[in-house]
């Protein structure tokens, strides 16, 4: 959870510094950067970690409860 947090929080907070650089009249090329950086890196990172992430792997080896009809045979 914290790498999509860091991922994708990084390029939100990117690209509202950009916008906000831009609609404060410091350039508006500062408005590129923000586009570059908030579609296009956050759908980038976006897609890497969802194929990256861990959802399906197997839950780790636990010992189960015998089921009722081996609990019967064995004794």
């Amino acid at each position: 959870m914290r790498r999509w947090i860091a991922w994708l929080g990084g390029s939100l907070i990117a690209a509202s510094f950009f916008t906000a650089l831009a609609l404060a009249g410091v350039s508006e090329w500062m408005i590129l950067p923000a586009i570059l950086v908030g579609p296009g890196f956050g759908g980038i990172a976006l897609i890497w970690l969802a194929l990256s992430s861990d959802t399906n792997s197997a839950a780790p080896h636990v010992a189960a409860e015998p089921v009722a009809e081996e609990a019967a045979v064995a004794a």
